[in-house]
């Protein structure tokens, strides 16, 4: 899985839940990911995520974003 496309997965994530967040950053991390959120209010506080996937397939990713940023559909 390429970085562009947990970024797009991360963005997509923020906008369909409606978090007030957006996406300042992804990077490598061992067995996962690190994703940077950053508020979109001033002073609101920054996120950090890492996503820790055994198999790094779309719906995994998602789902740890998801579990990570505790939302539920």
């Amino acid at each position: 899985m390429e970085r562009a496309d947990v970024l797009r997965m991360a963005d997509g994530v923020l906008r369909e839940y409606g978090v007030p967040l957006k996406v300042a950053g992804v990077s490598p991390a061992g067995a996962g990911w690190t994703v940077a959120f950053s508020g979109t209010f001033p002073g609101a506080p920054a996120l950090e995520v890492i996503l820790q996937c055994e198999r790094t397939s779309n719906h995994h990713v998602r789902e740890s974003l998801k579990r990570s940023l505790s939302l539920t559909d």
